[in-house]
């Protein structure tokens, strides 16, 4: 794929999404349009670099300091080198308003809960990564059915099960008259389900093996001082 995301001019090691991750985000910055965005989760700035090209004002939040270097190199991004909570309080303190968020931070549960629910006030449009990562996933429904004022899909675009478990996946969040979840198609199966259980008898496979070889190892070291 890489030769792929080469010849089509999206190549960028700094950028961890996958090629149709990628193709679906500047996908809709081309057709939202948005004048103000803000970022959750800076990284190398992957994702930055094109939230610059279509975006007046971009405002990217991280605690890593590489985040400082992205207003140095972009014109209209301001960059803040703080915890998202914090960066959630100068937004309400601002009383500030965004066409579009990207929430792609802290991965925990807990953490990508408080995003989106500290967000979702000022965002038309919710952006959410690694919505198939069994803690990020849960921390979107945590945030997301609780309020009334969003229609999302944590299937907008899917993923699949990576050699370093269940990365990936794009969720979606925006204002509607019909707030909660939504589907495109009528009685469609997400594929889910079936990738977190093909991953739990995977991990639970690895642990029988290590469960073997810590066996092996220990009777190894019992028998030599047993002679």
């Amino acid at each position: 794929m890489k030769e792929f995301e080469k010849k089509i001019g999206i190549l960028n090691e700094a950028h961890l999404m996958s090629s149709r991750e990628k193709l679906g985000l500047i996908g809709l910055l081309y057709c939202l349009k948005p004048e103000r965005i803000i970022e959750f989760g800076f990284h190398r700035g992957g994702t930055t670099r094109w939230l610059a090209q279509f975006a007046k004002e971009i405002i990217t939040v991280d605690v890593n300091e590489f985040v400082t270097n992205a207003s140095k190199k972009y014109q209209n991004i301001e960059a803040w080198n703080c915890p998202t909570s914090e960066a959630l309080e100068k937004i309400k303190e601002k009383k500030l308003a965004f066409d579009l968020a990207i929430v792609d931070a802290d991965h925990s549960r807990k953490a990508v809960c408080k995003d989106i629910s500290g967000l979702i006030k000022h965002a038309d449009v919710i952006l959410m990564h690694d919505s198939f990562n069994p803690e990020c996933r849960k921390g979107m429904q945590d945030a997301l059915k609780s309020q009334n004022s969003h229609a999302y899909n944590l299937e907008f675009m899917p993923s699949v099960l990576k050699h370093d478990g269940l990365w990936g996946g794009l969720a979606i969040a925006w204002k509607s008259n019909n707030p909660g979840s939504c589907k495109e198609f009528l009685n469609e199966t997400s594929s889910y389900n079936f990738l977190a259980l093909r991953h739990f008898f995977q991990i639970r496979r690895h642990l029988i093996n290590y469960k073997k070889f810590a066996k092996h190892i220990l009777q190894k070291i019992w028998s030599k001082k047993s002679i």
